[in-house]
């Protein structure tokens, strides 16, 4: 049985499987944690220009971006050479998002934390997305046969720090979005106009 009345703990489930201890965590070692964010609901509040400069809300990037902030335990990020502020790219095979380092001591090895709900924009649709938009890399079964919650934490991605340059070179259109920093992408930057 799947889901057992009395409650404990399942190694791996029939729906899907996340855990450190499986093949699939040679490629992807780390653990992403995803709660409600602090700071909006899901994508609503995201434009509010002062809780933006808040360091745990939005991480400025070089390139005049505000990313959504990956916490990061300091030996994680040392092992992989990142820095706090750097923008790095959390990924799986389902994908890649962008996103601000925030390096902490309040997040165990191994672990990393973000917020779930951010808006999503794309550099490469289904690909690469610049808006924090985690959502796009989480497990798309739900947590059961028996049950339909989403997995949007506890599953496996990597992380890399980036050259914010080079893929500003390599995707101009992308980066050419109107954008403002104490509010977002501006509206123009996601209405596509028709005929």
């Amino acid at each position: 049985m799947e889901r057992p009345p009395v409650p404990h703990w399942i190694e791996k489930g029939e729906s899907h499987d996340e855990r450190i201890s499986s093949e699939r965590a040679k490629r992807y070692p780390l653990l992403v944690m995803s709660n409600h964010g602090r700071w909006r609901v899901h994508a609503n509040h995201d434009d509010i220009s002062w809780t933006r400069e808040i360091p745990t809300c939005k991480v400025p990037g070089t390139d005049g971006y505000f990313y959504e902030p990956l916490w990061l335990n300091p030996a994680d990020a040392a092992a992989r050479g990142i820095e706090q502020g750097d923008i790095v790219k959390i990924y799986n095979e389902k994908g890649a998002v962008l996103c601000g380092a925030y390096v902490t001591e309040r997040m165990s090895p191994g672990v990393v934390y973000i917020d779930h709900g951010a808006r999503y924009d794309p550099i490469v649709p289904g690909e690469l997305d610049r808006g924090g938009a985690i959502n796009t890399i989480t497990p798309h079964k739900t947590t059961s046969k028996r049950a339909t919650g989403m997995v949007v934490s506890s599953f496996l991605v990597e992380v890399e720090r980036v050259n914010i340059d080079e893929l500003r070179k390599r995707y101009p259109e992308a980066f050419a979005r109107e954008y403002c920093p104490a509010s977002g992408l501006r509206f123009n930057a996601r209405v596509v106009k028709g005929p």
